[in-house]
């Protein structure tokens, strides 16, 4: 069995002479243009994330005055007050314990562990960490963490766990017994670090 070719016309071979050279220009596109187009996309899109973190920090920037203006205010009504007195952070996590015990044994609480966290430093100031776990009803527990709140120093609940004293869903406090709840909480204060003067009267 044979095959007969037959011979291109002038035309069919100029066609496919054109076809071929359009194949071939593709192919060049694909392997050298393909490739920068995406590195154009790429570096338009890190130049406009560096231009969004740009205005960021200008609008930060300019912000300063005001800040600073809010500092020496801060300065001028003693904002000392909303620190923990103690700057040695022994001292500082010794003070911050005592104030969460009595805020949640004033509201009517019963503490049963306190604990210490590593102080962290922030800025110029340390931040003060205890975790402390307690007893108490539902309303004593409301009191104590309004209590802790709306204390001076400022203090901070960074994290809250609570447990029912009994999960059983049948169970019924006696007539007039309110159900005490199995309490966690991190609370944090502020101190200023040891090598500062404060800045605040």
């Amino acid at each position: 069995m044979s095959f007969k070719v037959t011979p291109m016309t002038p035309l069919q071979s100029r066609g496919l002479a054109a076809v071929l050279l359009i194949l071939v220009l593709a192919g060049v596109i694909a392997v050298f243009v393909a490739p920068t187009l995406v590195l154009h996309r790429r570096y338009d899109n890190a130049i406009a994330q560096q231009r969004d973190l740009l205005e960021r920090y200008q609008r930060l920037v300019a912000q300063k005055p005001q800040v600073e203006v809010a500092l020496e205010e801060v300065k001028r009504h003693n904002g000392r007050r909303f620190f923990l007195k103690n700057t040695a952070t022994n001292l500082a996590g010794a003070e911050l314990q005592d104030l969460v015990r009595a805020g949640i044994e004033s509201s009517g609480g019963r503490v049963t562990t306190s604990q210490n966290i590593a102080p962290k430093e922030d800025g110029d100031y340390y931040k003060i960490s205890v975790n402390v776990q307690f007893f108490a009803t539902t309303p004593n527990l409301q009191k104590a963490l309004q209590a802790l709140e709306t204390k001076t120093p400022y203090l901070v609940i960074d994290g809250m766990t609570l447990r029912p004293m009994n999960a059983n869903r049948n169970f019924k406090p006696a007539p007039g017994q309110e159900p005490e709840i199995n309490a966690q909480i991190e609370v944090s204060g502020w101190a200023y670090r040891p090598n500062e003067s404060g800045g605040a009267s």
